[in-house]
């Protein structure tokens, strides 16, 4: 994915989440910055079983509940990790195994990868998402190779070498109202030959006027106009 950001946007914070099946695996996976996984032994699973397992590059984190109801393994690099979740209690050792030789992770400032390490196991990578978020606005970009259907019916503006369009928020009457008239009352869709992004702008506890002020409309049409998502193949 080549992410194209404007200034305007300002600094977000990257998710991912991804799928493969095939005859021998079906997982998800969440992807999230290095660190995310503190959380996990701190919250979710107080008092469970924590085992760490060396690779080259990145570390692989094993958790399980004390009472063995779920558990997760984690790709854990210094920029980056991936965790995907059992729903149960820690699979065999020669599962992990399988699950690991099926897969390549790899981690880099810039961002982490995972894909099918053996072309021979035939897996399918679905439904892969990026979100960016930040306390001004969320970015939501998919793979339109497989999310065309979920395009708005109707014909969209041109912008460039993408077709965008705008859908109301599901707000309650009193938010509509406050919003009416300025960038957090929609949800911005654009879609072009390799991408789908979403558009969320996060409505800030200010007075209605303020909203509708001429800094932030400029600031949202400036994202909007220089957001630019490229799918690799």
């Amino acid at each position: 994915m080549d992410i194209t950001l404007p200034p305007e946007a300002d600094a977000l914070s990257w998710h991912g989440h991804t799928r493969f099946a095939g005859a021998a695996l079906v997982q998800s996976f969440d992807l999230a910055p290095a660190g995310q996984r503190d959380v996990i032994p701190r919250k979710i699973f107080p008092g469970g079983r924590i085992e760490t397992f060396r690779r080259s590059g990145f570390d692989l984190v094993l958790y399980e509940a004390a009472d063995r109801t779920n558990s997760c393994l984690v790709w854990a690099g210094p920029h980056n990790e991936a965790t995907t979740w059992f729903g149960g209690p820690a699979p065999r050792r020669a599962v992990l195994n399988r699950l690991v030789a099926n897969l390549t992770f790899a981690d880099s400032p810039e961002g982490a990868r995972l894909v099918s390490a053996d072309p021979v196991a035939n897996l399918q990578q679905s439904t892969t998402v990026i979100i960016g978020s930040s306390e001004r606005l969320v970015v939501m970009i998919k793979d339109a190779r497989g999310a065309r259907e979920e395009l708005p019916t109707w014909k969209g503006a041109t912008q460039g070498d993408a077709e965008v369009w705008k859908e109301p928020l599901e707000l309650d009457p009193e938010q509509a109202e406050a919003v009416k008239g300025t960038p957090f009352e929609w949800r911005y869709i654009m879609a072009n030959a390799t991408s789908i992004t979403e558009v969320v702008f996060h409505r800030r506890a200010a007075e209605s006027a303020q909203l509708r002020n001429t800094e932030e409309h400029d600031k949202a049409a400036a994202v909007l106009a220089g957001l630019k998502a490229v799918w690799g193949g």
